[in-house]
């Protein structure tokens, strides 16, 4: 019994893995970076510890998710080796490399996580508002895939989960380092929401075929062509609130790396090759649906750089 018990506990970190999508958890983490370290440089002083608090509990919550959608796909039956896009950092329940147990046991875990992070921000800046902010976050993260209206079915999802992952995350890491929030924050907080957007956009889109008699998305509502050119209009509006930034409180430098950046991640390695597609087909999500959140990962973790040398 010991020695199947310590069997299991050591197969533990690797079946754990398969269910998590790590990869995405940085959606969160990310921009709470980035917001952060923007707060920093408009006012001179950074505060660590909010920073890295802030950024596990965001993090943890983004995995929350990830975790409840794979049991979601498991309960629901919804992925078979015909949608498997390979990942070995997901869709482990459902290929077998992962138990339901486990994936609970994970999902208890990154809640504990995340929950106490969370409570420990909340001691040390004494505010309801932001317990309640955290609760609202956990919820989300939860009935995103799971619950008696996981809105992952609905059309909305895409909506939802870039004004709580992108631009929630944003204002509150910005109001953690400052206590006050301005138009700048704002500005910077939909640019991280549309980043967010794009990646859940692109997911559903590449997901178009799979996803018809499970779940009602936003592409379903549009049409297919529709969900691909929209980026256009979206875009040009992120493109914007960069450039206003740029004439308000950004360094030139600050500027034309971040322009490069959505030039050569946005535009050359996605948007340049994505606007030509003109139906779906099998291997379109596992071809694109990475591509939005490189520009994620570049544009968070560059920029985060820079605003801390500027700091």
């Amino acid at each position: 019994m010991i020695q199947k018990l310590f069997k299991w506990a050591l197969g533990f970190p690797f079946r754990a893995y398969t269910v998590m999508e790590l990869r995405t958890g940085f959606a969160t983490g990310l921009p709470i970076l980035s917001s952060s370290l923007f707060a920093a440089y408009l006012t001179g002083k950074l505060n660590f510890l909010y920073l890295a608090l802030f950024f596990i509990c965001g993090f943890s919550f983004n995995i929350v998710a990830n975790v409840a959608n794979e049991i979601r796909a498991y309960l629901k039956q919804e992925e078979d080796e015909n949608t498997f896009t390979g990942h070995l950092g997901s869709e482990g329940l459902v290929r077998g490399d992962a138990t339901f147990l486990d994936a609970c046991l994970v999902l208890l875990a990154w809640i504990g996580l995340g929950g106490l992070t969370g409570l420990i921000l909340v001691y040390l800046t004494n505010s309801w508002g932001l317990f309640l902010l955290g609760c609202l976050g956990l919820i989300g993260a939860l009935c995103y895939s799971l619950g008696p209206f996981p809105y992952i079915v609905l059309p909305i999802g895409e909506l939802i989960s870039g004004l709580l992952v992108g631009g929630l995350s944003s204002l509150v890491a910005f109001w953690l380092q400052t206590g006050w929030l301005n138009m700048s924050a704002f500005i910077y907080a939909f640019i991280c929401m549309m980043l967010t957007v794009f990646l859940m956009s692109t997911n559903n889109t590449g997901d178009y075929e799979k996803d018809k008699g499970v779940r009602v998305t936003f592409p379903h509502i549009i049409g297919f062509r529709n969900s691909i050119l929209i980026m256009i209009p979206e875009s040009i509006l992120v493109i914007a609130a960069w450039i206003f930034l740029g004439f308000t409180v950004l360094t030139w430098w600050q500027f034309i790396v971040g322009c490069l950046v959505f030039f050569v991640q946005g535009y050359l390695r996605w948007l340049k090759n994505y606007f030509k597609i003109q139906e779906v087909y099998p291997e379109m999500g596992r071809d694109f649906g990475p591509r939005p959140l490189l520009l994620i990962r570049s544009f968070h973790t560059i920029m985060a750089l820079l605003f801390f040398i500027a700091t």
